[in-house]
């Protein structure tokens, strides 16, 4: 029995390191294959999906984070460098601010998150996480949690002495994430809040209208003039 147990993880292993040097859509088509084929040995078969599993869900765990997140997508501002330089430009948020803001959103609406991370971690047991967080249910879930973090911003937008709280917790939790003492920073104020609190409230209406197909188009107009220019001036 020890020696079935021990080639059973030596092959599970075997696998795991050929699985680590392919790229993620070749693992999950090879999860597709597994899922769709009848095991011929149980045992090992649940081994190795554990083990596409693990590769394709990786260390993720704050899925109520990446859902709530995800509104943000078109106005974010990926620079580390974004809360020690002045304020963001106008109507986006920089990463680690959103980090921030979640941070000291997430209390308000603490039993919700609690169950949207147990739900999305039930579900990653058998199925990659991207299309767990692509799916109708999580689209549900996103909504949910951004319709809560509305209310929690409006109220404190309306009552100041909760303001202020949420405002210091906001700018600790984002110094600490930065790595920068508070007062190296420009510390989020009101107008922060309000950025966020509209961003969060006009986004159904911006992903209704197809912002990602609006972008592309833009870029693709934009190549097309700087070629179009090019030409002429190599006609000229």
């Amino acid at each position: 029995m020890e020696n079935i147990e021990s080639l059973m993880a030596m092959r599970v292993e075997t696998v795991r390191e050929l699985l680590r040097h392919l790229d993620r859509p070749t693992v999950l088509r090879i999860f597709d294959r597994m899922s769709s084929t009848p095991p011929r040995n149980g045992q090992l078969a649940s081994r190795l999906m554990s083990v596409v599993l693990e590769l394709l869900n990786g260390g993720r765990r704050e899925h109520a984070r990446r859902l709530w997140t995800s509104w943000l997508e078109p106005v974010l501002v990926r620079d580390h460098l974004g809360p020690a330089s002045g304020r963001p430009l106008p109507g986006t948020v920089n990463a680690t601010d959103a980090a921030a803001w979640w941070s000291v959103l997430a209390p308000h609406m603490a039993e919700l998150v609690a169950d949207v991370q147990e739900r999305v971690s039930e579900r990653a047991r058998r199925v990659p996480l991207d299309r767990i967080l692509e799916s109708e249910e999580a689209e549900r879930w996103a909504e949910t949690l951004r319709r809560r973090s509305v209310i929690a911003l409006r109220t404190a937008r309306s009552t100041p002495p909760l303001l202020e709280t949420m405002l210091d917790a906001a700018n600790a939790e984002r110094a600490r994430l930065a790595g920068v003492p508070a007062e190296r920073l420009r510390p989020l104020d009101v107008r922060d809040l309000d950025t966020l609190l509209a961003v969060l409230e006009a986004m159904p209406a911006w992903y209704a209208a197809n912002w990602r197909e609006r972008e592309h188009d833009h870029l693709l107009a934009s190549v097309r003039g700087a070629l179009h220019a090019d030409c002429q001036a190599g006609t000229a």
